[in-house]
């Protein structure tokens, strides 16, 4: 345990909307400025076409049709595929940094696709390592973090063998989704060290899941909440402020995404601790 615990924050976005839109207008101006320890960084791939995303996104949503043969099938391919181009051994690198005043910036040159989320994610994984934390956090775009009460928390748990977050359950496998994840430094490391167990057919989250799973056994469940509506908001007790790490921030008015107003409903609501 570290009374003051360095902490590495990857939030790991696609460069499309809503979510650079959630992003510049919810995260940005909310959790991010929070004058905190943490470092922050928010990775980006590079954009697909218009129609090249188009199809990446049928493909890779196959996996949900309602006709299971074609289900599997589509699996199946994806699994062969993937073995067949050996995406363990698939090493983009950083194309550019920028530091701004709250976090900084990573332009990773590779193209940002449904299909190749596994790849995007194992390089945050790898290049984390550069950096000197304790412990490392990563987050997606609908998220929103009490930056102030994940330091508290990360002070008082184990500097080794930890993950934590918000967990879920597929079949028997306990995991941790990919909306808020935690995991202490030395078990980053063996995360890089077993990237060739990585199972890049399977959903990003599931998949390190998977081979998390085969390398230890305890996860800690961290207070987290799903925030659908401004309503949600509003409803949020006192407790619930001082107690919540993670939100995850998912909502529509109508085909619009409100995630930012979310986002910043809330933040006013934290900063007031009302």
């Amino acid at each position: 345990m570290s009374a003051n615990p360095k902490i590495l924050i990857i939030g790991i976005h696609g460069p499309y909307e809503p979510w650079l839109e959630i992003f510049a207008n919810g995260q940005t101006r909310t959790w991010i400025t929070n004058n905190s320890s943490c470092k922050i960084v928010n990775i980006f791939g590079v954009a697909l076409s218009t129609k090249i995303k188009d199809v990446d996104q049928r493909i890779y949503y196959l996996r949900w049709s309602q006709r299971r043969i074609i289900a599997y099938s589509a699996l199946l391919a994806e699994a062969l595929i993937k073995s067949i181009l050996f995406l363990d051994r698939y090493r983009p690198r950083i194309n550019f940094k920028e530091q701004r005043t709250t976090d900084e910036i990573w332009r990773i040159k590779m193209p940002d696709s449904l299909l190749l989320q596994g790849v995007k994610n194992l390089l945050a994984f790898r290049n984390s390592l550069e950096d000197d934390f304790d412990f490392l956090v990563t987050t997606i775009t609908s998220t929103y973090l009490n930056t102030e009460l994940l330091e508290e928390t990360l002070s008082r748990v184990p500097a080794n063998g930890y993950l934590g977050g918000r967990i879920e359950q597929s079949g028997r496998m306990k995991y941790q989704q990919g909306s808020f994840r935690v995991y202490s430094r030395d078990v980053v490391q063996t995360i890089v060290e077993n990237t060739r167990r990585y199972k890049h057919w399977k959903i990003e989250d599931v998949a390190m899941g998977d081979l998390v799973s085969k390398l230890y056994s305890v996860t800690s469940e961290l207070p987290n909440l799903t925030l659908k509506s401004l309503s949600d908001v509003h409803a949020l007790t006192t407790e619930d402020l001082k107690t919540t790490i993670s939100y995850r921030c998912k909502a529509t008015d109508g085909e619009k995404r409100i995630d930012s107003d979310i986002m910043n409903l809330l933040h006013q609501r934290i900063l007031s601790g009302e």
